[in-house]
């Protein structure tokens, strides 16, 4: 297996490895493999002790004028907290490495977290694949199959506003004996997630369940879980649908043990219809512990609500899907009601999915989600869309952009405008909406109707809504949605 080693440098002249904004000097991130990168290339992930650290360093100036070797910079993502990032070193590379500047922000700033100002000491290292934290999974995704160099797994970096703040590092304390702690398990780690939160008997609604096996390794003969499941009976078990790496092995009226031979596991179970009136009910499914591996606490077991017809649903439970143009939620605007805020999220949910003709699902993730909205223009009408992103927190809006490369989370999003054909008439995601003197990564767009008819409005993260003026720049066609 490649062993990879992680080193780091930046062009400060002094004695420590710092990058000082009011210098503007720039961080080299460095991998070695001891064997030629497999075919598609080497995925690794290098995560560090502090939330949104990597958002200090100059992530939009590095998406238009990258520096890298080995390295393709448009798979190049951040984490779910911004703490870290994942990248793919080419097919064939023994090395690979980018080079980017730090991000000189406005201090005080008192909307973003305090590890914007200030000297922050920030510890970046080589995390092994079975190793990623679970908030994190669904932005890193799988990575490669690599060890790690003990020799060469971190390397430390010290973030500075002025250069005067470096000397501001207290004398490293003497160390004291350590601590003896238990010992901890080596053992998998086994995660449930569920949804969606309703089901209905009359639609026969389908169940999602993803198995994930993080922190240890799966045996060569699979690891066989327990899962209890009191309402069962609810559903119609000759339909269940168990994706790649997984087996059903025993069904028992109360649960079912299910054998794991990957670390993702998709299983389908469709709700059934008995035909009698039982208004809403509630049922759960939850892990049990067993041999050979540990559960997660925060992420063992899901419920759903099963309703015998849709109208016994809350309104607005549903997951509502609007990826493509059909799918766009209506809104009405007219001179009585001529503005409205709609409050969304570009975010996995396992009940953002498609049925294939096949009987299987496709599963929309965070890259690939798209909110479309339709409304009705009579030509001459002008209509204008302000983007804020929940990640810039505040009144106004934040004045620093935190871009983040991972083109799912994070205030730079894009959004483009079609007609009912599908062709885009103006897009945006980098415009300064009234009001906004320093936003510039939150997105202001104003549009004149050529002619009456219904238009759309999608909004996405930044590369999968790239302009069709941007693509070409950005290399964005792989990640590009199609409305």
């Amino acid at each position: 297996m490649i062993q990879v080693s992680l080193s780091t440098s930046t062009n400060y002249e002094g004695e420590v490895n710092a990058l000082v904004e009011d210098l503007g000097n720039a961080l080299t991130v460095n991998f070695e493999l001891d064997e030629p990168a497999p075919e598609g290339g080497l995925k690794v992930f290098v995560d560090s002790n502090v939330e949104q650290i990597v958002s200090r360093l100059d992530l939009p100036g590095f998406a238009f004028n990258p520096i890298t070797e080995n390295i393709n910079p448009s798979l190049l993502g951040t984490s779910f907290d911004n703490s870290g990032f994942f990248l793919t070193i080419d097919e064939g590379a023994t090395m690979g490495s980018f080079t980017i500047d730090v991000f000189d922000n406005v201090e005080p700033d008192t909307f973003l977290p305090e590890t914007f100002d200030g000297l922050v000491e920030a510890e970046f290292s080589l995390i092994a694949p079975d190793a990623v934290e679970q908030e994190d999974l669904a932005d890193v995704g799988t990575l490669g199959d690599y060890t790690i160099n003990p020799d060469a797994a971190s390397s430390t970096i010290l973030f500075a506003d002025e250069e005067s703040q470096l000397m501001e590092m207290p004398e490293p304390p003497t160390p004291e004996p350590p601590t003896p702690e238990p010992p901890t398990s080596d053992l998998p780690l086994v995660s449930l997630n569920t949804g969606p939160d309703f089901l209905v008997e009359e639609e026969g609604t389908v169940s999602a369940h993803v198995f994930n096996v993080t922190n240890g390794t799966i045996p060569e003969e699979g690891l066989v879980v327990s899962v209890s499941a009191p309402g069962l009976g609810e559903f119609d078990l000759e339909a269940i649908s168990v994706g790649d790496g997984g087996e059903i092995v025993e069904v028992r009226e109360d649960g079912f043990d299910i054998r794991l031979t990957d670390f993702t596991v998709l299983v389908d179970l469709p709700v059934a219809a008995d035909d009698e009136v039982e208004g809403l009910e509630t049922t759960s499914f939850s892990l049990e512990a067993g041999d050979g591996y540990e559960v997660n606490s925060d992420f063992s077991s899901g419920g759903f609500s099963i309703a015998d017809t849709a109208n016994e649903i809350p309104a607005g439970a549903f997951t509502q899907l609007n990826d493509t143009l059909p799918l766009a939620i209506p809104v009405e605007l007219n001179a009585d009601n001529p503005t409205t805020t709609i409050t969304d999220a570009i975010d996995f949910e396992i009940g953002n999915r498609y049925l294939n003709d096949d009987g299987t699902y496709t599963y929309i993730d965070v890259n690939e989600d798209v909110d479309f909205y339709s409304f009705d223009l009579a030509a001459g009408d002008v209509i204008s869309f302000d983007l804020d992103s929940d990640s810039q927190r505040g009144e106004p809006p934040a004045t620093v952009p935190s871009y983040q490369p991972n083109y799912g989370l994070g205030p730079y999003g894009a959004m483009r405008l079609f007609d009912t054909e599908g062709t885009e008439l103006e897009a945006d995601w980098q415009t300064q909406g009234p009001g906004e003197l320093f936003t510039s990564y939150d997105g202001y767009l104003e549009f004149v109707a050529p002619e009456n008819g219904t238009y759309y409005l999608g909004v996405s993260g930044a590369l999968p809504g790239a302009p069709d003026r941007s693509v070409g720049i950005l290399e964005a066609d792989q990640f590009r949605y199609d409305p």
